[in-house]
């Protein structure tokens, strides 16, 4: 089975969407935790960068069967921090992206499926106000392109 770009990205939005008290950002990802307004709708917010597709083939696939490649997905967490408690809710930041980063990871009769998901690394960031984490999980996801 076939996997675009965008329904690679869609396919992360329902997995982790599905998680108890988590919102997909309104946001597109590459604004998502750059600026103050991008953070004001909830306090377990995501989004999932899709980045660059490689071919991982040394030879062209035939169209019908599309093309094996990897893709670098970023996942993106924001999470508010508490004022008066910023240590105990960093900590509580970086539980609630360990939540996402299982998710993406789990290997059960529903996910991957067709995909090949692989974490790369983890950074982590919070903002010049004190009042988010940002955090982000790189990882590498290998499908079969469309190329009809």
């Amino acid at each position: 089975m076939t996997v675009s770009r965008a329904q690679l990205r869609q396919k992360f939005y329902t997995l982790l969407g599905a998680l108890p008290g988590w919102r997909a950002s309104v946001f597109v990802p590459e604004r998502f935790g750059q600026d103050p307004d991008s953070l004001l709708r909830g306090s377990k917010l995501f989004a999932v960068q899709v980045g660059t597709t490689t071919d991982t083939r040394s030879y062209r696939g035939r169209p019908a069967d599309g093309l094996l490649c990897e893709t670098a997905c970023t996942l993106i967490w924001a999470y508010s921090l508490r004022p008066k408690d910023q240590v105990v809710s960093h900590d509580e930041a970086e539980a609630a992206g360990q939540e996402l980063i299982n998710a993406a990871m789990r290997y059960d009769a529903t996910w991957p499926g067709e995909l090949s998901v692989r974490l790369v690394d983890v950074t982590a960031e919070v903002v010049q106000s004190g009042e988010w984490f940002v955090g982000r999980a790189s990882l590498a996801v290998t499908h079969t392109l469309p190329l009809q």
